[in-house]
């Protein structure tokens, strides 16, 4: 289980040991993609690249499944992103093809707030409450899953970056200085599937 982060949190030892867990899970779920994370880059096989240009970047429709857990590579619905709860990292996922968009650029994360908390530039983006951004932090990129005390509130375990995802993913606390970008979505027949595509950079400056 996440531990919950309270706000003004400085990093610890414990933060830097689930930070190291977020780095591992994330490499381990890259595996599958033919993709190797190497010295905090993501190196691709030419041959995926090749066969593939379109899943460098998630596209509208596509849905969303679970990077681990006992869901893994299930489809997410609505229901499984609940209030309060951490960020459920996730891919995307190509429902013509079947295949898992599965890459450190696509690492994304859902959370749900109560619809009236959300600011009204980042309402028109999400599905009853429901938001998304890249899930890599824009210090230095570790994969953001910290549960915060705030439900509008996404933190990054490594070093402590706090973003408010119910306002377009501003930061509210660094070390980061940008704001994450957000992938609208929207739910069609059920399914939560991405509506639009991400509005922003992501990762760190380069």
């Amino acid at each position: 289980m996440l531990k919950k982060t309270r706000p003004g949190h400085q990093a610890s030892r414990e933060d830097a040991d689930t930070c190291a867990l977020g780095r591992r899970t994330l490499i381990q779920g890259l595996a599958v993609s033919g993709c190797l994370a190497a010295t905090g880059y993501l190196v691709c096989s030419p041959a995926e690249s090749a066969q593939d240009a379109r899943s460098s970047k998630p596209q509208p429709g596509d849905q969303f499944v679970f990077m681990t857990g006992d869901k893994e590579g299930h489809v997410v619905v609505p229901d499984d992103v609940k209030v309060g709860e951490a960020p459920l990292l996730v891919y995307p996922k190509d429902p013509g093809t079947e295949k898992i968009l599965a890459s450190r650029g696509n690492l994304l994360m859902l959370m749900r707030v109560n619809a009236d908390d959300l600011d009204p530039s980042t309402k028109p983006h999400a599905a009853e409450g429901i938001v998304a951004y890249s899930a890599i932090c824009t210090h230095e990129g570790c994969p953001i899953s910290g549960q915060h005390e705030n439900p509008r509130m996404a933190i990054c375990n490594c070093h402590g970056s706090t973003f408010d995802i119910g306002n377009n993913g501003k930061v509210v606390q660094g070390p980061a200085t940008r704001r994450l970008a957000m992938l609208p979505v929207t739910i069609t027949d059920g399914t939560l599937v991405v509506a639009g595509k991400l509005n922003g950079p992501i990762g760190p400056p380069v």
